[in-house]
């Protein structure tokens, strides 16, 4: 098969901030993110200058922009699927632990969860507290970041998940924030966009607590007092809005309560308010409708701690939860018999999430060829993805403009019902973020240094000395180890060899005029030489990884 020059796609620009409207009623239907102007026979030819091997990604992206469909069915037709072995503390199932409860993870992580078998894996990621971030926290708070400025508060998020040693701790935050959601688009201003960080770090802090706590102290949270107008609520004028949403979207969801109950929740809410030094929050006793209500069927003198009591005892409370959460984490459409023993856990533990979160990533469900490959990565998982499993080194700027390009923004879901891909995962696929995510492996491949912006690009010369490796075979083996979890069939591991020699083989080797990292024609290209002691060009070398991040085997989680 002819295999043709990997070309240094163009970068995209940072798109502006985008703000938008306040959550009304209307905000509550899901929408598809933005899709960007670039068609699809203009994809299909870009692509086509990058092998064969990257044909199946487009495969990918046309069917993500036709609806999508079953996801399993899509891995069995690519031949990703069949592959889980029986035992559970292979590498393989460690590695598919490692990306869903996590953003994937280094040659050494995937060796040192693995030493634990599978079930020491789990339990130390849910017990994180003995793996130490002071070296992240460290690196944070040399970088003096302005966590007043969104740009800002989102790389800051972003090199948490790079850089953590918890990353579940991570992924459960990310989880949180695209179900009980806010956005710094309304939290009072500009001045008061902190309280965004405010959220985000109890939402982290309390990330496996009851989901009675969390559902406390999203209440009473600044942003959410602001973002869903609770604050605005009075005694004798109660803002229904909150109400609304709080069991629609955060417990019971649709059908399950009436306009009656809608009405009663907000009288029993009121009372909570942004306090005076706009700092935090406080409960004004004096502005507490104190009347008798009936919410859900049962009668009292209410306040904020009997709603949120009656909603996570409600029988359709955890199994409307349980649906959000294994459906991020698993696969979607779950069956009741999927749910039910999450169901039991939240029963059983007093509604604790760390518990109900062991028996999901414990579960037969979750080691199931089914689960294997069965979600798109989110623009985050995919960015985050890359940066830990290369072991980048980097301030993170840059990132948010690149993870926004793909469809996504931190601290700023399309709508109070959070991003639509975390429900139906084909949604973060069209032609533009398709692209969008080839230009970010170029950019990670190559390095860029720009203004406010820098990308230090891998060093595979170091790599290769360190490693050890001989042969391009060995290249594609050890890449494929813990990106594809070493499973990379026998026709796409000959292309991307083959790609690697294929100047080698045409005899034109160092001397071909190409386009180098500058930019210059004319010049000899810069060589990694292996163990073995033959060198090739630096674009060929670069090209098999690029081709390899590009396969569609990657771009599912």
């Amino acid at each position: 098969m002819e295999m043709h020059e990997q070309p240094t796609l163009p970068i995209m620009g940072e798109d502006p901030l985008v703000a938008h409207d306040a959550p009304t009623e209307a905000h509550r239907v899901q929408r598809e993110p933005r899709r960007r102007g670039l068609s699809r026979r203009a994809l299909f030819t870009s692509i086509a200058g990058a092998g064969a091997v990257a044909v199946g990604g487009a495969g990918l992206v046309a069917w993500g922009e036709q609806g999508g469909g079953p996801l399993p069915q899509l891995a069995q037709n690519l031949g990703i699927s069949g592959v889980f072995p029986t035992r559970p503390e292979t590498s393989v199932q460690v590695g598919h632990l490692l990306r869903r409860a996590g953003f994937g993870a280094s040659p050494q992580e995937v060796k040192e969860y693995s030493a634990l078998g599978y079930q020491g894996a789990v339990d130390r990621l849910l017990n994180s507290s003995q793996d130490s971030d002071a070296e992240l926290e460290n690196r944070l708070k040399g970088l003096n970041i302005d966590l007043n400025q969104p740009r800002e508060q989102q790389r800051w998020w972003l090199l948490r998940m790079i850089y953590t040693n918890r990353p579940l701790v991570e992924k459960m935050t990310l989880f949180w924030h695209g179900f009980l959601t806010s956005s710094y688009t309304k939290v009072g201003g500009k001045q008061y966009y902190t309280r965004m960080i405010t959220q985000n770090n109890f939402l982290r802090s309390h990330a496996f607590d009851s989901f009675d706590t969390l559902l406390l102290g999203i209440t009473a949270d600044p942003a959410m007092l602001v973002y869903l107008d609770l604050t605005k609520s009075r005694k004798n004028a109660p803002n229904e809005n909150y109400a609304r949403e709080l069991m629609e979207l955060f417990t019971l969801g649709l059908g399950k309560y009436t306009q009656q109950d809608v009405y009663e929740a907000a009288s029993a809410l009121t009372g909570w308010h942004v306090s005076k030094d706009q700092t935090g929050s406080q409960f004004v006793a004096a502005d507490h409708n104190t009347a008798e209500k009936t919410y859900l069927g049962q009668k009292g003198n209410f306040d904020y701690k009997d709603v949120i009591r009656i909603l996570t005892n409600h029988p359709d409370t955890p199994w409307f939860v349980c649906k959000h959460l294994f459906t991020f984490f698993c696969y979607e459409n779950p069956s009741q018999n999927d749910l039910k023993p999450l169901v039991d856990s939240y029963n059983q533990s007093n509604h604790n999430m760390g518990a109900v979160m062991k028996t999901l990533l414990l579960s037969p469900q979750f080691q199931s060829d089914k689960a294997y490959r069965s979600r798109i990565k989110s623009p985050t998982e995919f960015v985050v993805g890359i940066q830990r499993a290369l072991g980048i080194q980097g301030n993170g700027n840059g990132l948010p403009a690149e993870v926004m390009s793909m469809g996504q923004e931190l601290f700023n879901p399309p709508n109070v019902a959070g991003w639509p891909a975390d429900k139906v995962s084909a949604y973060w696929l069209n032609s533009g973020t398709w692209m969008a995510r080839l230009n970010y492996i170029n950019l990670v491949l190559m390095g860029t240094k720009a203004k406010n912006v820098s990308y230090p690009g891998l060093d595979l010369q170091k790599l290769v000395n360190d490693q050890h490796i001989s042969t391009p075979e060995q290249f594609v083996d050890y890449f494929s180890s813990f990106l594809l979890d070493g499973r990379l069939d026998a026709g796409r591991k000959s292309e991307l060899v083959s790609y690697f020699t294929t100047s080698l083989q045409s005899g034109t080797q160092a001397t071909t005029a190409v386009s180098t990292k500058a930019g210059k024609k004319g010049k000899t290209e810069p060589q990694i030489t292996l163990g073995n002691g033959k060198s090739y060009p630096i674009s060929n070398v670069r090209g098999a990884l690029y081709l390899l991040l590009s396969l569609p085997e990657y771009q599912l989680n």
